[in-house]
Formats: structure tokens, C-alpha cells, sequence
């Protein structure tokens, strides 16, 4: 049987090359390994042989690398970190009930809730967090390809079998405009005369029901500008360029970032949003739950913030479960 071209220690050997590269010196990469210098020259040899090309010039003063060195330089320090970040994660998977969690959440509230997330994570003894922020129309893929553990979206997913739900809030949505903006705030026609409505793009989830509800009132606002963030869409306000419809956590970066609007109630008949926390059935145990109860305080508290309209607005009721499905995803 032919033996392997790697048979030897090969992450042994990429460690010494490392070193090579960056003192350009077998032997004081052999001194920083604690080596001696004929076993670091038996490692570069081993990896030499194994691809079948010289990887240092050894006549350079100091050495230099050849084609094919740069290249596998460029992929050894990625490769030593994956398999140290893996050593690290398989320590941890039997000290740990979970060892890792991962958690994607709106884009809007992402700022405000990575500290509830990693304090979280802290209490529940886990050991690594990792953080994701985007749409709610991304939270199916992470889910179900297995990026995330649980979402903070706006999208229950009802259409997605294997999932379990967890109320946070209901919150309504609400007129934005520029602070001291002294035009018509009674009807959306009107003030739509002096200022175009910043809106949501038509590729996120709360583009399309913001439009959908305009379209049941019949209103044929004018498109002028469009944004997929929330921070676009009131940094427009911000500047007088525009007005918006917005709820209380689509507020809540804008805030922090001491931009002036105005809030007042939609002079029209109004409309809702659900946030909820959405994990795969039964494998992380009430984790998704006391996520939900904790997220829940912390919103309702930033919320309050914002002043009594956008309090009124939002309503908590009691954090828990929304159904429970049998399936697997």
C-alpha cells in the first residue's frame, strides 16, 4: 500500500514554517519553538516533500520564500487558527451544557441587545457567543442551515416547520418627522406635499408591510428615496429630507446616535409589528425562553426612554412560548 504524502506531523510542521517565515532563520525559529535546528529543518523538509516543491530559498540572506511558499504561507495561519479554535470548542463541549450559541437578531436592535446577549450567555455559564445582525427575511437561512441557534426577528415564521416561538413585544407604528417640522401632521397626503416619505426598501420584511398597509388606505405616496436600514431611513428625517413610518425599536439606534426627530401618532388607522425569539424545537432546552424574558426587559426599558408615545405604543405582556412544534427542521 502506498504511504500517505502526509505522514508525518503536519501541524508541526506548519507551526516551524510559520516561524521560519516571520524570523526568515531556520535556526532562531528552531530557538522560538524550543526545538533544535536539524529537527525545524526535518519539518520544512517533511512539507517540502509532501507538495513536492521548495518552499525557502536557502541561499537568500535573510530567506526568502518561493511561489509556492507565499502561497502556503498564506493559507498556514488560517489553518493553525481553525485547528486551534477547533481544540479549543472540543475542550469545552463536555464542561459545558452549551458550549456555543449563536444568535441572530434585527438589525435595528442588535446594538441594544448585545449586551443583554452576552451577559446572558455569562449567567448560563457558556462558554462562546457569536452575534449575527441582519433582516428578518435572513433569519430562515441561518436557521436552517444551521448559522444560528435562535433569532431576535420580526418574522415568526410561521411557514417553517421545526421551530419553537417566544413573545417579546407587539409595538405599533408610528409618524417620524424632523424636529420643529411645522407642516401637516394630521394626514399623510398632505404632509406627503412637503416631504417625501422615507421608506423601508421593498427587499425587507417591514418595507413590504409598511407598503401593504398604504396600499389598503388607498395612499399613492410618491417614491423618492428608499433605504434598508433604519438608520438610512432617520438619518433622511434627521436631515429634514423626509418623513417616515417607523415602530419604537426601528427608533432606537437613531436615538442612541442623538439624531432630532419628532414622534407623533399615525394619523391614520394603525398597524403592528411581533418580535419574537425563534429557535429550532427542542434542542437548546428553555434557553430560547429565558432569552426571550430577558430581551423583553431590556427593550421595555430602552422603550421607556423614548418617551410616553413610544411606550404606549409597545406591549409586552408576558414573555413565553407561542406555540410548540412537534417537528424537527
Amino acid at each position: 500500500m502506498r504511504r500517505s504524502s502526509f505522514d508525518f506531523n503536519l501541524m508541526r510542521a506548519l507551526e516551524v514554517f510559520a516561524a521560519i517565515v516571520e524570523t526568515r532563520n531556520i535556526t532562531k525559529a528552531a530557538q522560538m519553538l524550543g526545538i533544535t535546528q536539524s529537527a525545524a529543518s526535518q519539518h520544512l523538509g517533511s512539507l517540502e516533500r509532501a507538495f513536492a516543491t521548495k518552499l525557502i530559498d536557502r541561499y537568500a540572506r535573510p530567506i526568502e520564500l518561493t511561489k509556492s511558499g507565499v502561497v502556503l504561507h498564506g493559507k498556514t495561519g488560517l489553518i493553525l487558527s481553525e485547528v486551534e479554535d477547533l481544540r479549543s470548542k472540543m475542550r469545552r463541549v463536555e464542561s459545558a451544557p452549551v458550549p456555543y450559541l449563536r444568535v441572530g437578531m434585527l438589525a435595528s436592535i442588535a446594538t441594544t441587545l448585545m449586551p443583554v446577549v452576552t451577559e446572558f450567555a455569562k449567567r448560563q455559564a457558556i462558554p462562546e457567543v457569536a452575534c449575527f445582525a441582519g433582516l428578518a427575511s435572513d433569519h430562515t437561512d441561518l436557521l436552517r442551515n444551521r448559522r444560528a441557534d435562535m433569532v431576535v426577528t420580526s418574522d415568526a415564521l410561521y411557514d417553517t416547520s421545526g421551530l419553537e416561538r417566544f413573545h417579546i413585544m407587539s409595538e405599533a407604528f408610528l409618524l417620524i418627522t424632523p424636529r420643529g417640522f411645522t407642516g401637516p401632521k394630521d394626514d399623510l397626503a398632505e404632509l406627503a406635499q412637503q416631504l417625501p416619505l422615507a421608506r423601508f426598501s421593498d427587499s425587507t420584511p417591514v418595507g413590504r408591510r409598511i407598503d401593504q398597509h398604504l396600499r389598503r388606505l388607498r395612499l399613492d405616496l410618491v417614491r423618492v428615496m428608499q433605504a434598508d436600514r433604519a438608520s438610512m431611513v432617520t438619518a433622511a428625517v434627521h436631515a429634514g429630507h423626509a418623513f417616515a413610518i417607523m415602530s419604537p425599536t426601528l427608533l432606537l439606534d437613531a436615538v442612541q446616535e442623538g439624531m432630532k426627530l419628532e414622534i407623533s401618532p399615525l394619523p391614520v388607522v394603525g398597524f403592528r409589528r411581533e418580535i419574537t425569539v425563534v429557535s429550532r424545537a427542542r434542542e437548546l432546552g428553555d434557553l430560547p425562553e429565558r432569552m426571550a424574558v430577558s430581551i423583553a426587559e431590556r427593550l421595555q426599558q430602552t422603550i421607556g426612554d423614548l418617551g410616553a408615545l413610544c411606550a404606549e405604543a409597545s406591549d409586552f405582556g408576558e414573555a413565553g412560548p407561542m406555540d410548540k412544534s412537534e417537528a424537527i427542521l
